[in-house]
């Protein structure tokens, strides 16, 4: 984690931690602080803006029912940042509806004060823009983003019973029927992937629908009823542990590391699905974020970005992750920005799949 905070520490910075409710007991002689104020008057702004969330009560939207993936993120992520931004609380909303446009749509309208903030799902979110889903009503790039939690590689797994265990197995398959391809739903994320798979095997490839989760779909997978089927990596770790699975492939142009026995899909198809490839592992790499309302004022942003970077630096943070077994993969706001802007200057190839995902 060393790169996303080098060069944040020093005097300057225990200034503005000392105002925080874990430092209220350090204070500095008059004389020092005199001279810090006086060497670093742009340090001293930024600290006075943040005392606007000093007493006031921050609200973390989470655009799913409790109890899931993002709602535990996000409750991790309140816990920690809420004392380390100096708010008097930080509290988690869950606001389900639409498979999270209802809280996002509401987010990207909200005044952008600082007082509201949301955990994003930031590929759904990429997808269903550029696909032209209904009910879409923001732009993911225009958000204010204040870093990503996790941004794990998707994993295309097989049937552990199977016969499939390279491409050239794939392509025998496809060669006497179609390939089974699992997904939880039209639009999902490994949805859009059984579309890409299928053109890059000829349009080998039957995505199959109808379960309620992912869950459900490996279920399938370990009795063989499906040939494929792509989740984040930790769910396929999970998977493959209770034999419902057998992991292949990484839906990306590398593998994963310390897993040398999972390859990169980019290694196996034709060059010219590289860029395909190559944008859906930026999609998928912007994974669950922080983010607020567009303009929000950059001394109030600057706040939240730090605060945030200090909440998944602290050993309290990442110990509760490992606890929960939640894997973090944290990027600053700026280095999310770039991953979005990445993420959302797809090809006209890959919009086309999106668009047919969606049913448009």
């Amino acid at each position: 984690m060393s790169k996303f905070f080098s060069g944040r520490t020093g005097v300057s910075r225990a200034i503005v931690t000392a105002k925080g409710p874990r430092m209220q007991k350090l204070a500095l002689p008059a004389s020092m602080a005199l001279v810090v104020a006086a060497a670093s008057p742009v340090y001293a702004q930024d600290a006075a803006s943040c005392e606007f969330f000093k007493n006031k009560t921050v609200e973390l939207i989470v655009p799913f029912s409790p109890g899931g993936g993002f709602d535990i993120y996000g409750r991790m992520v309140a816990k920690h940042m809420g004392p380390e931004l100096g708010a008097a609380n930080m509290i988690v909303r869950n606001q389900p509806g639409a498979g999270g446009l209802l809280g996002t749509n509401q987010t990207w309208a909200a005044k952008p004060d600082g007082l509201r903030i949301q955990v994003m799902s930031v590929s759904g979110m990429v997808t269903s823009e550029l696909g032209g889903a209904e009910g879409v009503s923001f732009k993911t790039g225009e958000f204010s983003w204040i870093g990503r939690i996790t941004g794990e590689p998707d994993v295309i797994s097989v049937s552990p019973t199977g016969s499939i265990r390279t491409i050239d197995d794939l392509k025998k398959i496809g060669a006497e029927r179609k390939i089974r391809y699992g997904s939880s739903g039209v639009g999902d994320i490994d949805y859009i992937e059984g579309n890409l798979m299928s053109m890059m095997l000829d349009d080998k490839v039957d995505v199959v629908t109808g379960f309620s989760n992912s869950s459900e779909v490996y279920s399938s997978l370990g009795r063989g009823e499906l040939d494929l089927f792509s989740t984040s990596l930790s769910s396929a770790i999970s998977a493959q542990k209770a034999e419902t699975a057998n992991m292949l492939w990484t839906f990306s142009t590398k593998g994963v590391e310390g897993m040398p026995e999972i390859k990169p899909l980019a290694d196996f198809v034709d060059a010219k699905f590289l860029p395909l490839i190559k944008v859906q592992e930026a999609v998928v790499a912007a994974g669950r974020a922080i983010a607020g309302p567009p303009k929000l004022p950059e001394d109030r942003l600057k706040c939240l970005r730090d605060a945030y970077d200090r909440t998944v630096a602290s050993e309290a943070f990442v110990a509760e992750s490992k606890q929960l077994n939640r894997p973090v993969q944290p990027l600053t706001g700026a280095e999310m920005a770039a991953v979005v802007e990445e993420a959302t200057r797809a090809p006209q190839e890959y919009v086309d799949v999106l668009r047919k995902s969606f049913g448009k």
